[in-house]
């Protein structure tokens, strides 16, 4: 028998793709609070997903570079070994090394991969349509359980009358 999940598990677990993309769950929001709610709401619950959606504009940037391209995949490949697919710490020559010099490790060869390829350009460019495709999609996509979740409680609740359950005089 397996252990039980931990909240460390679940939060890098990306959601189902089918769920993420699902366009029934697609609505403008109807107030500006509305909007916040499901920024907050959607960016905590789809954020490894989102991540992933970032890390692909930014691959397919870089079709135009095929060098750079091979070695960010490579670079990529190893943070995610090495963060997300060991449960253990990284052992060299019977020496424990620290998860911070590793991370220190891999950002300093990724900046001197960015400056060796010279795709801050493309970084920029990919960061920003990333970001708007994130923002966008998080403000459109409505909650599931937003009656449970919402600090506003049924204030928000599209399907009853705007006019509340007052019957005309």
């Amino acid at each position: 028998m397996s252990p039980p999940p931990t909240a460390a598990d679940a939060a890098v677990t990306a959601r189902p793709w089918r769920q993420f993309l699902d366009p029934a769950t697609l609505s403008l929001p109807i107030s500006l609070s509305e909007a916040s709610f499901r920024l907050t709401q959607n960016l905590r619950y789809f954020y490894p997903n989102y991540a992933l959606l970032s890390l692909l504009v930014f691959l397919l940037s870089l079709l135009t570079h095929p060098l750079s391209l091979i070695l960010f995949l490579c670079i990529f490949s190893a943070y995610i070994y090495l963060f997300l697919s060991r449960s253990e710490p990284l052992t060299v020559l019977d020496h424990t090394i620290d998860q911070k010099i590793i991370l220190g490790f891999l950002l300093l060869l990724t900046l001197v991969a960015v400056l060796w390829t010279k795709v801050w350009w493309n970084i920029f460019i990919s960061s920003v349509i990333g970001a708007v495709i994130v923002f966008l999609h998080a403000v459109l996509r409505a909650p599931e359980e937003v009656e449970e979740d919402s600090p506003y409680g049924s204030l928000l609740n599209v399907v009853d009358d705007p006019r509340g359950d007052y019957a005309r005089v």
